[in-house]
């Protein structure tokens, strides 16, 4: 399993939302940590700390061209490649790991 925070690539300098380059690239995006997931081999992902979160319409001052869904992030994810179970972490997610 892999947990780790995530910025989506909307955030991306290529995108009109102004985001800052500098702080965009020192993120994992949620396709690079798809790609990441599917070598190690890892069953389960789970995409945490959002940037942006979900269903918002800013990230700070910077507007995005529409509030993102689990699903988006969920298609980020598998673009990189990820075949395995993904989950988008929410406030105050909890995630009960069995034998």
């Amino acid at each position: 399993m892999i947990v780790h925070s995530t910025i989506h690539s909307v955030m991306g300098p290529q995108g009109t939302t102004g985001f800052p380059p500098p702080i965009f690239f020192r993120q994992s995006t949620a396709t690079d940590l798809g790609a990441m997931a599917e070598r190690t081999g890892a069953e389960h992902l789970m995409l945490t700390h959002l940037i942006p979160p979900l269903g918002t319409k800013r990230q700070g001052p910077y507007p995005l061209p529409a509030a993102l869904t689990e699903a988006d992030y969920v298609d980020a994810a598998t673009a990189g490649g990820f075949t395995g179970n993904i989950v988008v972490g929410t406030d105050l997610a909890t995630l009960r790991l069995e034998k």
